[in-house]
């Protein structure tokens, strides 16, 4: 069972929980998996599913039009290059990424993998995700997760360009 439900991330007005994982008061399993100038992904603390990331800006804006020409023209780069490391370090079939923002009203992206032996239903797999403990992981299972795409985004930022 998850340590830190969904709903208990909701704070006193004026507190944002993304911010307070950017600020290192809270601690997501694995530690930082990627970091630049703008964005930060850490593994969820939640652990819906092994290998679930959360890309947020490290500045605190709402939603997609709040961001800076720069933040918004390096978005692509990084959640592309954090999917494939994703692919490649999880074996997953697929990677959906989405963001609603609406419990934590800080722009945050879900990376959410989706393994084999789960059922490809797009969409309509969020609420099993979000609402079921189906699939959560131990965070010991989260942080193997998180030093495996750290690595898979190491190995494949030194590697020259290629197919």
């Amino acid at each position: 069972m998850s340590d830190l439900k969904l709903d208990t991330v909701r704070r006193r007005p004026g507190e944002c929980f993304s911010c307070d994982v950017n600020a290192g008061r809270v601690t997501p399993p694995g530690g930082t998996v990627y970091e630049d100038e703008y964005w930060i992904v850490d593994h969820g603390v939640s652990r819906l599913v092994r290998g679930y990331l959360v890309l947020k800006p490290k500045r605190h804006v709402h939603e997609l039009a709040d961001l800076v020409p720069e933040e918004a023209a390096s978005l692509g780069v990084v959640v592309q290059a954090v999917v494939a490391a994703m692919r490649w370090a999880l074996g997953t079939e697929r990677i959906y990424v989405c963001s609603f923002a609406e419990t934590v009203h800080h722009l945050h992206f879900h990376l959410l993998p989706r393994y084999p032996e789960m059922p490809g239903l797009g969409p309509d797999l969020m609420p099993a995700l979000f609402a079921e403990e189906r699939w959560v992981c131990t965070i010991a299972e989260a942080e193997d997760a998180a030093a495996r795409i750290r690595d898979a985004i190491r190995n494949r930022s030194s590697s020259p360009p290629g197919p």
